[in-house]
Formats: C-alpha cells, structure tokens, sequence
C-alpha cells in the first residue's frame, strides 16, 4: 500500500462526500485507502460513506475525541507507507496525492510535506511557517498584541515572501493536507494527545524535525479548502480549545511561564468580548 489518507470529520457530511469523490476521482497511479474517522456526526455521515464508499474503512465514534485521537485512531490500521492527514472539508482537481508520494520518493532527507492549499474563490492560503513563539502568538492573537504588532517579525514567521506555489523549506507544514512517511509516525507515536485541535501540526512538525528530516512546502500539490467547516460548528468553544492547547504546546516545549502569562492575557480579553457582546 502506498498511501493511507486519514479524513477526521464531524458534522460534515456534505462536504465530506465531495472531498471521498475528488479523492477517487482524481488519484491515479497509487495503491491508496481512504480511513474515514467520523466523530459522533449527527448528520449521518457515517449512512452516507457506507452507502456511497463502500471502499472506505470507517471508523465510527460515538462522540467527539477531536482531531489528534481520531487520527491517531487511524494511523493504528494504516497500512501505507506514507500517511496523509486531510481535512474533510478539501477536494482535489488533479492527481496532487501522486505528486506528494513522488516527492518523498525523491528526497528522503524530508519527512513529511504540505502542499499548496486554494481557498474556494482562488486566493491562496498562506500555510508554512516557522516555529510559533509566545511572542509571536501576542502579536497575532491579542487585541493588546496586535496594537504593538512588530510586522517585519511576524512577516518572516510567516515567510510571506515565498512564493506558495513554489517548493521551500518550513518548520511547520498545515495538517489540514499534510504528507508524513508512515516510519516516521510510528517513531514519534503519532499525535500529542494532550492537544486537541490546536498547534497539533506545531509539535507534530518539531518531533519530526528532532529526528533531523526536514519539512517542505510543495507548490505543485495541490487541493481546495473551504477551511474550518468542523470547527466553526462549536462556537465559542473553538477559542476556549485553542488558548487551552496554546498552553499545553508551549509548557510542553519549555515555555511554561509565558505561555501561562500569555493564557491569562487571552482568557482575560475573550471574557471582555463576550460582556461586550452581551451588551450590544
């Protein structure tokens, strides 16, 4: 088996059968499985691959345990060699997944690669990046940081000046279309746990580049993006879980004081938004 592509969805059945139909449509060349994760989907999901996808390996939760353990759950009976994390809310228009597995063919010192992402109106998305900081995340999260903001610093962070349609080397590559060898993963044991929908590529990406494989961009790969289509069905919760794994990331990796200083900061002004709000 060549490629395992791992789609993590809840709640998003629509959009889910046009990202299964674009992957057999248009990956050619591979002997490839798709293993779908639904958690706890109230939409019937999980009806509609069985009737539509009877290829597909599913796994059905019966609630949300979020990105990093559904995923893990299918790295556990992934059987390719490389592993490919793919939201569900994507779709591809050509035969980006084959362009992905030659790569990696090719150049056996990266370890795991993004391609390039295409909103739906033709933008691109600006992924790849360097490592975040608690400073960067003060420049670009809070009201205060944003007012104080350092662009030149936040600039290089986020390399807006490559090229995304080119090929370049990053510290982070986005898991919403990310290509990892499968060896690899079972030498880091896949996803942090602890981290539920947030920086889960950052500590992904810095386990991997402590093996000392680097990371790439991909231009030539390709695939659409409708971005955040699970995560926008749980509101406010979305910010709780993100400053939550913002702190779990940062004292996991030796900035457990800033980051708790920087949790507080955000905690503090999500709590003032939402009297504002109230108020309006």
């Amino acid at each position: 088996m060549d490629v395992s592509i791992s789609v993590v969805s809840y709640n998003t059945k629509d959009l889910l059968k046009r990202c299964l139909k674009s992957i057999y449509k248009n990956t050619k060349g591979l002997r490839f499985e798709v293993i779908v994760v639904d958690n706890g989907s109230k939409d019937n999901s999980f009806e509609m691959v069985k009737k539509n996808f009877p290829d597909v390996r599913i796994i059905a939760n019966k609630s949300n345990i979020f990105f990093t353990k559904a995923n893990n759950q299918a790295f556990e009976i992934a059987r390719g060699k490389y592993f490919l994390i793919l939201n569900s809310d994507t779709y591809f228009v050509d035969n980006s997944i084959k362009k992905m597995t030659d790569y990696l063919e090719k150049n056996k010192e990266v370890g795991a690669i993004e391609g390039l992402e295409i909103y739906e109106d033709g933008n691109l998305v600006q992924t790849g990046s360097r490592f975040s900081t608690p400073l960067i995340d003060f420049y670009e999260l809070s009201f205060l940081g944003k007012r104080l903001k350092n662009r030149n610093l936040v600039d290089r962070y986020r390399l807006v000046s490559k090229d995304r349609r080119s090929n370049f080397e990053i510290d982070v590559g986005c898991d919403a279309f990310l290509m990892v060898r499968g060896e690899i993963v079972s030498r880091i044991g896949g996803y942090d746990e602890n981290l539920l929908l947030y920086y889960t590529e950052n500590d992904l990406c810095l386990r991997i580049k402590k093996l000392g494989y680097k990371i790439m961009h991909v231009g030539n790969s390709k695939v659409m993006h409708r971005v955040s289509a699970s995560v926008s069905k749980i509101g406010w919760k979305k910010v709780d879980y993100y400053y939550k794994d913002l702190f779990a990331y940062y004292k996991k990796h030796g900035f457990m004081f800033m980051g708790a200083g920087l949790f507080l900061l955000l905690k503090t002004e999500e709590q003032i938004l939402k009297l504002l709000k109230r108020n309006d």
